[in-house]
């Protein structure tokens, strides 16, 4: 770690954080939102990777449709 390099934890009350965010520009909001919905797809990708049974039900549904043991969906039109 080099001379500037310090890692400062703070502790925030939730509802101090959601009074801050309110303050925030539309511009700014969105962004925010953006980099929060990144970082809830990965949490969710490490939680779906961590747990067996949806690995072992990915892997059978991976199987099944590349032995073409799947059916396609579609909209007839008349």
């Amino acid at each position: 770690m080099g001379v500037d390099e310090r890692d400062i934890q703070l502790k925030v009350p939730f509802s101090a954080l959601t009074r801050l965010m309110e303050q925030l520009q539309p511009q700014d909001m969105l962004r925010l939102r953006e980099w929060l919905d990144e970082k809830l797809a990965e949490y969710e990708d490490e939680l779906m990777l961590a747990n067996l049974r949806i690995m072992a039900e990915i892997r059978e549904a991976r199987m099944e449709y590349e032995a073409g043991e799947y059916m396609k969906l579609g909209v007839s039109v008349n």
